[in-house]
């Protein structure tokens, strides 16, 4: 099978002048927490030791002075429950939202087409998917 051709690509996540504070690992934690309602089922389910995923949680409200999640404990028998707290909620949106404005712009950068007409100095392309371009700005043509 032929390689693909390489791409870039990013990571993305939100830092203080201390570091990291938020990114894809404990966006992804509190969502799976969301979805089972507890740490222990989310980190499981993402494949994550309870240590590490509390860990996770524990760093990043202590950079933020605020805690993500409300925990209570279960006791011998289990039983324990999380939720999401009101802060939590703010930056899992706002995360989804800044990859969606990141994802738009690096999609706004590379577009894939066919040319379907050459005559004299003019290309036509049709693109796979939408591109924003305007009448006089300049583009790059790559052969692939």
């Amino acid at each position: 099978m032929p390689m693909s051709d390489p791409k870039p690509a990013f990571k993305l996540w939100l830092e203080t002048e201390d570091g990291y504070v938020f990114g894809p690992g404990v966006y992804n934690l509190l969502i799976a927490i969301e979805r089972t309602g507890t740490l222990k089922e989310a980190s499981q389910q993402l494949g994550m030791s309870y240590r590490y995923a509390w860990g996770l949680i524990k760093k990043a409200e202590e950079k933020l002075m605020e805690p993500l999640i409300d925990a209570s404990k279960g006791g011998k028998l289990g039983g324990g429950s999380s939720t999401i707290t009101e802060t939590g909620f703010k930056y899992i949106k706002d995360f989804e939202r800044i990859q969606d404005q990141w994802k738009m712009f690096l999609g706004s950068l590379v577009a894939e087409g066919t040319v379907v007409k050459v005559n004299n100095h003019q290309i036509v392309v049709s693109f796979d998917s939408s591109v924003n371009l305007s009448v006089g700005e300049k583009v790059r043509l790559i052969k692939a």
